[in-house]
């Protein structure tokens, strides 16, 4: 009996690959104030062009993960937040990124700063392929994105000198994920801040 062997190109094997978000969303009242001012703006800024909103939350970082290490990318994020302390986080104003992006400003924060530390600590286990991570240099809720030079020159005109306070307790971050095929974030889990004395350097992911 002769055997013939398949003359088809042979498929790379690939792994599947989730996206990751970590966030910090504000409590539902500052939700609501952050919603309101939102919408003052877009009066304000509609005349000068595209409109693109921000969502009501903190981004922390992004990267992607095998998702065969899933659960242990939970575990060591969870580990990870469980040592931090929550923070008081001060909505002060305004800022901007030249020439794009308008955004609420908030106030150096050691806590926050704690937590982005610890972030750039565990880097090898938020890549994936030689994806490095997007980690934040400050905390910020955005007001408006994507905006042209043009239209970001006339609103932030407006905005530079405009006034909005609000504070809120940081008590946890939120895991967002995304598999492929997807278009919506979902809620993976929350990661609270617990402040408890736990050697982070212990049960590494890779």
């Amino acid at each position: 009996m002769t055997m013939h062997l398949s003359t088809a190109p042979l498929q790379p094997v690939t792994a599947p690959v989730y996206d990751y978000q970590l966030i910090i969303r504000p409590n539902e009242k500052v939700r609501h104030r952050l919603d309101t001012a939102r919408s003052k703006a877009r009066e304000q800024m509609l005349p000068f062009g595209n409109w693109h909103p921000g969502k009501n939350h903190i981004p922390v970082a992004s990267f992607s993960q095998l998702a065969s290490l899933e659960s242990r990318l939970t575990s060591r994020l969870e580990t990870l937040a469980r040592s931090l302390p929550p923070f008081r986080l001060q909505v002060q104003h305004y800022g901007a990124i030249l020439h794009h992006t308008i955004f609420f400003r908030i106030a150096e924060n050691a806590g926050f700063n704690q937590l982005v530390r610890q972030l750039h600590a565990e880097k090898s286990s938020l890549t994936v392929f030689n994806q490095q991570p997007r980690i934040a240099s400050m905390a910020k809720i955005n007001v408006a994105y994507k905006l042209t030079a043009v239209d970001f020159e006339n609103a932030w005109h407006a905005f530079k000198s405009k006034r909005f306070q609000v504070d809120f307790i940081a008590n946890n971050m939120l895991l967002l994920r995304k598999r492929p095929g997807e278009t919506n974030w979902q809620i993976l889990t929350a990661l609270q801040f617990e402040n408890l004395p736990i050697d982070i350097q212990q049960g590494q992911l890779f």
